[in-house]
Protein backbone atom coordinates (compact mmCIF):
# COMPACT_ATOMS: atom_id res chain seq x y z
CA UNK A 1 0.00 0.00 0.00
CA UNK A 2 1.41 3.56 -0.90
CA UNK A 3 1.93 6.37 1.26
CA UNK A 4 -0.83 8.32 0.23
CA UNK A 5 -3.54 5.22 0.37
CA UNK A 6 -2.32 4.79 3.95
CA UNK A 7 -2.81 8.44 5.08
CA UNK A 8 -6.59 8.01 3.80
CA UNK A 9 -7.47 4.98 5.62
CA UNK A 10 -5.05 6.45 8.80
CA UNK A 11 -7.70 9.48 8.40
CA UNK A 12 -10.88 7.78 8.12
CA UNK A 13 -10.11 5.54 11.14
CA UNK A 14 -9.53 8.65 13.05
CA UNK A 15 -12.52 10.61 11.69
CA UNK A 16 -14.13 7.78 13.01
CA UNK A 17 -12.99 7.81 16.11
CA UNK A 18 -13.48 11.59 16.81
CA UNK A 19 -17.26 10.70 16.24
CA UNK A 20 -16.92 7.81 18.88
CA UNK A 21 -15.16 9.89 21.21
CA UNK A 22 -17.83 12.88 20.64
CA UNK A 23 -20.89 11.09 22.16
CA UNK A 24 -20.23 11.96 25.64
CA UNK A 25 -19.64 15.59 24.43
CA UNK A 26 -22.53 15.58 22.75
CA UNK A 27 -25.09 14.31 25.19
CA UNK A 28 -24.58 16.39 27.84
CA UNK A 29 -26.27 19.22 26.06
CA UNK A 30 -27.29 22.15 28.38
CA UNK A 31 -28.38 22.86 31.91
CA UNK A 32 -30.89 23.75 31.46
CA UNK A 33 -33.99 22.00 29.77
CA UNK A 34 -37.15 23.92 28.99
CA UNK A 35 -39.18 22.95 31.89
CA UNK A 36 -36.79 24.74 33.76
CA UNK A 37 -36.44 28.07 31.95
CA UNK A 38 -40.25 28.16 31.86
CA UNK A 39 -40.36 27.79 35.89
CA UNK A 40 -37.12 29.63 36.29
CA UNK A 41 -38.25 33.05 33.86
CA UNK A 42 -42.13 32.24 33.36
CA UNK A 43 -42.21 32.64 30.08
CA UNK A 44 -41.63 29.75 27.53
CA UNK A 45 -41.05 29.09 23.70
CA UNK A 46 -43.53 27.83 21.42
CA UNK A 47 -41.30 25.82 19.19
CA UNK A 48 -41.73 26.73 15.57
CA UNK A 49 -39.36 24.13 13.82
CA UNK A 50 -39.61 24.30 9.95
CA UNK A 51 -41.61 27.44 10.05
CA UNK A 52 -39.58 30.80 8.32
CA UNK A 53 -39.23 33.98 10.18
CA UNK A 54 -40.62 37.17 8.18
CA UNK A 55 -38.33 37.76 5.34
CA UNK A 56 -39.66 41.28 4.53
CA UNK A 57 -39.61 42.46 7.32
CA UNK A 58 -37.04 45.55 7.85
CA UNK A 59 -35.17 46.74 11.11
CA UNK A 60 -32.83 49.18 11.96
CA UNK A 61 -28.90 47.80 12.12
CA UNK A 62 -26.34 49.12 14.48
CA UNK A 63 -25.35 51.80 12.34
CA UNK A 64 -28.95 52.94 11.94
CA UNK A 65 -29.44 51.62 8.46
CA UNK A 66 -32.79 49.92 7.23
CA UNK A 67 -32.37 46.55 6.41
CA UNK A 68 -34.48 43.88 4.94
CA UNK A 69 -34.50 40.48 7.45
CA UNK A 70 -34.47 38.37 3.94
CA UNK A 71 -31.04 40.14 2.79
CA UNK A 72 -29.31 38.05 5.77
CA UNK A 73 -30.33 34.48 3.94
CA UNK A 74 -28.42 33.62 1.03
CA UNK A 75 -29.09 30.21 0.59
CA UNK A 76 -25.87 28.81 1.85
CA UNK A 77 -25.38 30.46 5.40
CA UNK A 78 -27.09 29.67 8.35
CA UNK A 79 -27.97 32.02 10.81
CA UNK A 80 -28.07 32.57 14.79
CA UNK A 81 -30.64 34.50 16.01
CA UNK A 82 -30.67 35.81 19.51
CA UNK A 83 -34.11 37.65 20.98
CA UNK A 84 -32.65 40.09 23.67
CA UNK A 85 -33.41 43.51 25.39
CA UNK A 86 -30.11 45.40 25.60
CA UNK A 87 -31.05 46.81 28.87
CA UNK A 88 -31.84 43.49 30.27
CA UNK A 89 -29.65 43.56 33.84
CA UNK A 90 -28.77 40.10 33.87
CA UNK A 91 -30.28 37.41 31.47
CA UNK A 92 -29.48 39.09 28.07
CA UNK A 93 -26.50 40.28 28.71
CA UNK A 94 -25.71 36.60 30.08
CA UNK A 95 -26.63 35.06 27.04
CA UNK A 96 -24.81 36.87 24.75
CA UNK A 97 -21.81 36.30 26.89
CA UNK A 98 -22.12 33.02 27.02
CA UNK A 99 -22.78 32.70 23.70
CA UNK A 100 -18.77 33.93 22.23
CA UNK A 101 -17.60 31.88 24.74
CA UNK A 102 -18.99 29.08 22.60
CA UNK A 103 -17.91 30.95 19.35
CA UNK A 104 -14.37 31.46 20.46
CA UNK A 105 -14.11 27.64 20.68
CA UNK A 106 -15.87 26.92 17.51
CA UNK A 107 -13.76 26.42 14.30
CA UNK A 108 -16.26 28.02 12.27
CA UNK A 109 -15.97 31.69 11.43
CA UNK A 110 -18.90 34.27 11.52
CA UNK A 111 -19.50 36.05 8.77
CA UNK A 112 -18.06 33.28 6.62
CA UNK A 113 -19.54 30.03 7.63
CA UNK A 114 -22.65 31.38 9.46
CA UNK A 115 -24.33 35.17 10.78
CA UNK A 116 -24.97 36.37 14.10
CA UNK A 117 -28.04 37.95 14.25
CA UNK A 118 -29.15 40.21 17.59
CA UNK A 119 -32.76 41.90 17.70
CA UNK A 120 -33.75 43.62 20.39
CA UNK A 121 -37.96 42.77 21.11
CA UNK A 122 -38.32 46.21 22.89
CA UNK A 123 -38.98 48.60 20.40
CA UNK A 124 -38.37 51.76 22.63
CA UNK A 125 -34.77 50.80 22.64
CA UNK A 126 -32.20 53.04 20.45
CA UNK A 127 -29.73 52.49 18.04
CA UNK A 128 -27.02 53.67 20.22
CA UNK A 129 -27.94 50.88 22.38
CA UNK A 130 -27.68 48.22 19.99
CA UNK A 131 -24.10 49.73 18.97
CA UNK A 132 -22.93 49.66 22.33
CA UNK A 133 -23.61 46.06 22.32
CA UNK A 134 -22.47 45.00 19.63
CA UNK A 135 -19.16 46.40 20.03
CA UNK A 136 -19.31 44.28 23.36
CA UNK A 137 -19.71 41.33 21.53
CA UNK A 138 -17.04 42.11 18.79
CA UNK A 139 -14.58 42.95 21.61
CA UNK A 140 -15.73 39.45 23.52
CA UNK A 141 -15.35 37.70 19.98
CA UNK A 142 -11.58 36.28 19.32
CA UNK A 143 -12.29 37.46 15.43
CA UNK A 144 -14.33 40.10 16.15
CA UNK A 145 -11.59 42.51 14.06
CA UNK A 146 -12.09 40.44 11.05
CA UNK A 147 -13.81 41.55 8.13
CA UNK A 148 -15.58 39.17 7.39
CA UNK A 149 -16.72 38.75 11.19
CA UNK A 150 -17.67 42.21 11.65
CA UNK A 151 -19.79 41.96 8.32
CA UNK A 152 -21.27 38.68 9.59
CA UNK A 153 -22.56 40.06 13.09
CA UNK A 154 -25.37 42.61 13.36
CA UNK A 155 -26.85 44.11 15.93
CA UNK A 156 -30.75 45.60 15.36
CA UNK A 157 -33.87 47.69 16.66
CA UNK A 158 -37.69 47.55 15.38
CA UNK A 159 -41.24 48.58 15.87
CA UNK A 160 -43.59 47.31 17.10
CA UNK A 161 -44.64 45.79 14.05
CA UNK A 162 -41.83 44.25 12.76
CA UNK A 163 -40.97 42.93 15.89
CA UNK A 164 -44.02 41.26 16.92
CA UNK A 165 -43.84 39.57 13.12
CA UNK A 166 -40.72 38.14 13.86
CA UNK A 167 -41.35 37.13 17.65
CA UNK A 168 -44.78 35.14 16.41
CA UNK A 169 -42.91 33.33 13.60
CA UNK A 170 -40.63 31.83 15.87
CA UNK A 171 -43.02 31.54 18.91
CA UNK A 172 -40.73 33.61 21.22
CA UNK A 173 -42.88 35.20 23.95
CA UNK A 174 -42.71 37.74 26.42
CA UNK A 175 -44.43 39.87 28.69
CA UNK A 176 -43.34 43.65 30.67
CA UNK A 177 -43.37 43.12 34.20
CA UNK A 178 -44.11 45.45 37.03
CA UNK A 179 -40.59 46.25 37.73
CA UNK A 180 -40.46 47.57 34.08
CA UNK A 181 -37.98 45.36 32.75
CA UNK A 182 -39.33 41.64 30.68
CA UNK A 183 -39.63 37.94 31.61
CA UNK A 184 -38.53 36.15 28.85
CA UNK A 185 -37.19 32.69 27.32
CA UNK A 186 -33.40 32.37 27.62
CA UNK A 187 -33.15 30.76 24.72
CA UNK A 188 -31.71 31.58 20.80
CA UNK A 189 -32.32 29.73 17.43
CA UNK A 190 -30.55 28.50 14.33
CA UNK A 191 -31.59 29.76 11.40
CA UNK A 192 -31.30 27.89 7.95
CA UNK A 193 -29.69 29.65 5.11
CA UNK A 194 -33.49 29.78 3.71
CA UNK A 195 -34.54 31.80 6.84
CA UNK A 196 -36.43 28.44 8.30
CA UNK A 197 -36.34 27.71 12.25
CA UNK A 198 -33.85 24.31 12.13
CA UNK A 199 -33.16 24.40 15.99
CA UNK A 200 -33.75 26.11 19.33
CA UNK A 201 -30.82 26.11 21.87
CA UNK A 202 -31.90 26.97 25.68
CA UNK A 203 -30.38 27.95 28.98
CA UNK A 204 -27.41 29.96 29.82
CA UNK A 205 -24.53 27.60 28.03
CA UNK A 206 -23.93 26.37 24.40
CA UNK A 207 -22.06 23.94 23.92
CA UNK A 208 -19.48 24.47 21.28
CA UNK A 209 -20.23 20.41 19.83
CA UNK A 210 -23.87 21.04 20.03
CA UNK A 211 -23.72 24.50 18.49
CA UNK A 212 -21.32 23.21 15.48
CA UNK A 213 -24.03 20.13 15.26
CA UNK A 214 -27.03 22.71 15.02
CA UNK A 215 -25.28 24.73 12.06
CA UNK A 216 -24.21 21.61 10.31
CA UNK A 217 -28.02 20.73 10.31
CA UNK A 218 -29.31 23.56 9.77
CA UNK A 219 -27.12 24.19 6.04
CA UNK A 220 -27.75 20.90 5.47
CA UNK A 221 -23.70 19.96 6.02
CA UNK A 222 -22.98 22.93 3.13
CA UNK A 223 -20.45 24.61 6.24
CA UNK A 224 -18.38 21.19 6.64
CA UNK A 225 -15.18 21.50 6.20
CA UNK A 226 -13.95 18.59 6.58
CA UNK A 227 -14.56 14.69 6.32
CA UNK A 228 -14.61 14.41 10.29
CA UNK A 229 -17.80 17.03 10.18
CA UNK A 230 -19.32 15.48 7.60
CA UNK A 231 -19.36 11.99 9.62
CA UNK A 232 -20.40 14.10 12.49
CA UNK A 233 -23.05 15.40 10.49
CA UNK A 234 -23.89 12.09 9.14
CA UNK A 235 -24.19 10.20 12.64
CA UNK A 236 -25.46 12.59 14.92
CA UNK A 237 -29.10 13.23 14.80
CA UNK A 238 -31.66 16.11 17.29
CA UNK A 239 -33.57 13.35 19.32
CA UNK A 240 -36.63 16.42 19.74
CA UNK A 241 -37.77 14.30 22.75
CA UNK A 242 -34.63 14.14 25.02
CA UNK A 243 -34.02 17.51 23.42
CA UNK A 244 -30.65 16.49 22.48
CA UNK A 245 -28.19 14.79 19.59
CA UNK A 246 -27.60 11.47 19.82
CA UNK A 247 -25.33 9.11 18.04
CA UNK A 248 -27.29 6.86 15.46
CA UNK A 249 -25.80 3.07 15.93
CA UNK A 250 -27.05 2.16 12.71
CA UNK A 251 -25.59 5.19 10.86
CA UNK A 252 -22.41 3.84 12.32
CA UNK A 253 -22.77 0.29 11.61
CA UNK A 254 -23.03 1.42 8.40
CA UNK A 255 -19.88 3.38 7.99
CA UNK A 256 -18.23 0.41 9.85
CA UNK A 257 -19.85 -1.86 7.11
CA UNK A 258 -18.06 0.48 4.65
CA UNK A 259 -15.01 0.47 6.14
CA UNK A 260 -14.77 -2.92 6.33
CA UNK A 261 -15.74 -3.87 2.84
CA UNK A 262 -13.21 -1.14 1.88
CA UNK A 263 -10.24 -2.64 3.65
CA UNK A 264 -10.88 -6.26 2.59
CA UNK A 265 -10.95 -4.77 -0.84
CA UNK A 266 -7.55 -3.09 -0.44
CA UNK A 267 -6.33 -6.30 1.14
CA UNK A 268 -7.84 -8.50 -1.76
CA UNK A 269 -6.05 -5.86 -4.38
CA UNK A 270 -2.57 -6.32 -2.74
CA UNK A 271 -2.89 -9.53 -2.93
CA UNK A 272 -3.87 -9.54 -6.77
CA UNK A 273 -0.92 -7.06 -7.36
CA UNK A 274 1.59 -9.19 -5.13
CA UNK A 275 0.72 -12.60 -7.18
CA UNK A 276 0.98 -10.96 -10.45
CA UNK A 277 4.54 -9.74 -9.33
CA UNK A 278 5.37 -12.81 -8.44
CA UNK A 279 3.89 -14.13 -12.01
CA UNK A 280 6.25 -12.18 -13.81
CA UNK A 281 9.49 -12.72 -11.50
CA UNK A 282 8.87 -16.54 -12.44
CA UNK A 283 8.22 -16.42 -16.14
CA UNK A 284 11.22 -13.88 -16.29
CA UNK A 285 13.23 -16.39 -14.48
CA UNK A 286 12.11 -19.03 -16.71
CA UNK A 287 12.56 -17.27 -20.12
CA UNK A 288 16.24 -15.86 -18.70
CA UNK A 289 16.99 -19.77 -18.14
CA UNK A 290 15.57 -21.01 -21.87
CA UNK A 291 17.43 -18.34 -23.16
CA UNK A 292 20.64 -19.42 -21.09
CA UNK A 293 20.33 -22.64 -22.60
CA UNK A 294 19.62 -21.79 -25.98
CA UNK A 295 23.18 -19.90 -26.37
CA UNK A 296 24.63 -22.79 -24.79
CA UNK A 297 22.98 -25.95 -25.21
CA UNK A 298 25.87 -28.43 -23.48
CA UNK A 299 28.55 -26.41 -21.67
CA UNK A 300 29.87 -29.84 -20.14
CA UNK A 301 30.18 -31.51 -23.73
CA UNK A 302 31.86 -28.22 -25.06
CA UNK A 303 34.48 -28.47 -22.43
CA UNK A 304 35.64 -32.02 -22.86
CA UNK A 305 35.64 -31.65 -27.17
CA UNK A 306 38.32 -28.97 -26.41
CA UNK A 307 40.06 -30.81 -24.15
CA UNK A 308 40.69 -33.79 -26.28
CA UNK A 309 41.87 -31.57 -29.36
CA UNK A 310 44.28 -29.73 -27.17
Amino acid sequence: MNLNATTKMLTTLLAIASVWFAAPIASAQRILDRDEIVELNGVEVTEHLGDGVPLDATFTNHNGETVVFGDYFDGETPVVLVMVYYQCPVVCPTVLSQLTTSLNELEYNAGEDYRVLVVSFDHDETTTMALGERTKFLDAYNRGSETDARAGIAFHTGDVLNIRRLVNSIGFNFNPTDAGDYAHPISLMILSPEGQVSRYMYGFEYPPQELKLSLLDASQGKIAQSFGDRLLHFCYAFDPNAGVYSLQAFRVMQIGAGLTVLILAIGLTLLFIGDRARRRRYLAKQSQNTTDESTNPSGSYAGAKTGHVS
